[in-house]
């Protein structure tokens, strides 16, 4: 059997299911569960490692951080398009738990600490550069030097690229296959979904508290290494209950990966080869974050002003539509030319950056504007609204990521993590958020039941703005605490946990949402773009995150920090900062909501 054809619930003989639902639904459930271990058990370590260990700046760990979630973010689409067309998901999920499984147990290869050597230091003994200047032993220091494992980290890189790509050819499918377990009209496919999606917060939740524990007290190795063991079981779990799958994940065209493609090497080995030389590239991108940035930044472009051209022209194809054409084109490059300016001005672009972008937002607005006075439809209202609610998932995700970059350092320093004779580490934090999800999911999702069957839900644009709006308020939390630090100049966890707990609902509010929006508000001909578009914007949020948690980058001698009072004071003002722009954009989504309804036309 193929993807072509639908799996439904008479294809299941009573030995094929387990608890009323297919087999192959915990086989993923399983495998995903472990993926999401691994991931998010060295996603919050990462940063404190390459701070505390390597001796990175702020801001050095922080751009490492943010050009991985972005590559790691985006990947899936492409992973999911080569699956779609060639590989089939089975195929594509154990190829990616292999590069997964690779990375993280390279990962665990810790290398020689950091060592920091200041001015006015004498050596006690020979001290070789990573240029090869020895520098002998009595030496009087006349400038700070920093002493790196530069080859330990060359194999960090190495590792951080195997997972960009494992995730992009595992996270997709193994979601797609859940839903080809079962036909549409199957009632089971909601509650299969649920089933699948507990599976990811229970790998999260263990993760980030056992990863986060070993990595901090006996050694990073160990936290990343136990992250690694995790996905080591997930594909084998997947390897063996593949059967249970019944076909379903197998390639539309299985004939076409046996054409020979690379000479004598057929099309499914050719593409395995091929991907290997993409992990060069990713191992340079994860150490060039303005790259990154500026890269998901011109595709976004690129991809909004092409949907919304394509919502305006295909239903009007009578119309003479030069000028639309005409429009985007100029829209489209004067916004690539604004983020050139902005983010690596060329020459002497950096006098006009301002400028450069104040004409790309009116090109691109006005495009939107000559849109509703000559192509109006029902689609380009839709299509419009879905781009409103695409950007402003940037806004909520930029805010909710600053848990495994600024929130997880200030856990690190600023925060009293001691609960009687208990100390948590920093990484362990991050477990609150898939912690508050187990509990607080059903009791959401049967609370929009409620408030429907009163004719009370709020519609897309207003949970958006709500989930915006917590966001903020978390924030507004920490700014709260930091108010009352104790003789230390520490702040009580509570006002941690209650910024996770405001952040979850926000999340909640959100992003469950958000996936069904576009779907509903798509175009059925360019959904798969539509789908491109939302994880895009996801990715570039990751970015951007890390970006704002450089606004409170502290400056650390050896890895620590000297003045608790002036770290707390940094990390308030930047907590500040995104309380208020949290609630005001929140608050702004919530006022033009009736608008985005009206040009919804009809979907709620």
């Amino acid at each position: 059997m193929t993807d072509s054809v639908a799996a439904s619930a008479d294809d299941y003989s009573h030995d094929d299911e387990f608890l009323g639902h297919p087999k192959g639904l915990y086989v993923c459930f399983t495998t995903e569960l472990w993926e999401r271990f691994s991931f998010y058990g060295m996603k919050y370590l990462l940063v404190l490692y390459l701070t505390k260990y390597h001796l990175f700046t702020d801001e050095m760990g922080l751009d490492v951080l943010g050009s991985y979630a972005g590559l790691v973010y985006a990947l899936p689409l492409i992973g999911g398009m080569i699956a779609d067309r060639y590989l089939g998901m089975r195929k594509s999920v154990v190829f990616g738990g292999i590069m997964l499984s690779l990375g993280h147990i390279l990962m665990a290869v810790e290398g020689h600490q950091a060592k920091f050597y200041a001015a006015g230091t004498t050596l006690a003994e020979n001290l070789t550069l990573a240029s090869g200047q020895v520098i002998a032993a009595g030496t009087l220091l006349a400038e700070d030097i920093m002493m790196r494992d530069t080859a330990a980290l060359k194999v960090f890189y190495l590792a951080l690229a195997l997972i960009v790509m494992g995730v992009g050819y595992l996270k997709p499918n193994i979601s797609t296959i859940v839903g080809k377990l079962y036909s549409q009209d199957d009632p089971r496919r909601d509650s299969g979904f649920t089933i699948f999606y507990l599976g990811i917060n229970i790998g999260s939740f263990t993760a980030t508290l056992l990863c986060g524990w070993l990595g901090e007290t006996y050694g990073w190795g160990y936290g990343f290494g136990a992250a690694g063991i995790g996905m080591i079981i997930g594909l084998f779990t997947f390897l063996y209950g593949q059967k249970y799958l019944r076909g379903h994940a197998e390639p539309t065209e299985p004939e076409k990966l046996k054409k020979r493609f690379l000479g004598p090497i057929n099309v499914e080995w050719s593409i395995y080869l091929l991907s290997l030389p993409m992990l060069g590239v990713f191992w340079l991108l994860v150490q060039h974050e303005p790259v990154v940035l500026i890269t998901q930044n011109v595709f976004l472009i690129i991809s909004i002003v092409s949907l919304i051209l394509y919502s305006m022209v295909h239903t009007k194809k009578d119309h003479n539509n030069t000028v639309a054409y005409a429009i985007a084109a100029v829209a489209i490059l004067s916004g690539i030319l604004a983020v050139i300016a902005n983010l690596h001005p060329i020459g002497g672009m950096a006098a006009y950056a301002d400028q450069a972008l104040y004409l790309s937002i009116f090109l691109i607005v006005g495009f939107v504007v000559y849109g509703f006075l000559t192509h109006y439809s029902v689609e380009f209202g839709r299509t419009v609204v879905l781009m409103v609610l695409i950007l402003s998932t940037i806004v909520f995700w930029a805010l909710f990521e600053q848990s495994a970059g600024s929130m997880t350092l200030y856990a690190d320093r600023i925060v009293d993590r001691s609960l009687g004779d208990t100390t948590f580490t920093a990484a362990q934090f991050g477990s609150l958020n898939a912690g508050f999800i187990m509990l607080l999911a059903i009791p959401f999702a049967a609370l929009w039941t409620w408030l429907a069957k009163k004719n009370l839900e709020p519609g897309t644009p207003i949970k958006f703005g709500l989930g915006i709006l917590q966001a903020g308020l978390g924030f507004g939390a920490l700014v709260f605490g930091a108010q009352f630090p104790n003789e230390a100049g520490q702040v009580a966890m509570i006002w941690l946990v209650l910024a996770y707990l405001l952040h979850t609902t926000g999340e909640l509010c959100l992003s469950p949402v958000g996936l069904s929006a576009v779907t509903k508000l798509s175009i059925g001909s360019v959904v798969g773009v539509s789908m491109g578009t939302w994880f895009l914007a996801t990715a570039l949020s990751e970015t951007v995150a890390t970006r704002i948690g450089k606004m409170a980058a502290i400056d650390t001698s050896a890895g620590e920090t000297a003045d608790a009072a002036t770290a707390l004071a940094t990390y308030t003002s930047l907590f500040e900062f995104l309380m208020w722009f949290g609630i005001g954009a929140g608050v702004f989504m919530i006022i033009i909501s009736p608008i985005l309804r009206r040009w919804m036309g009809g979907v709620h």
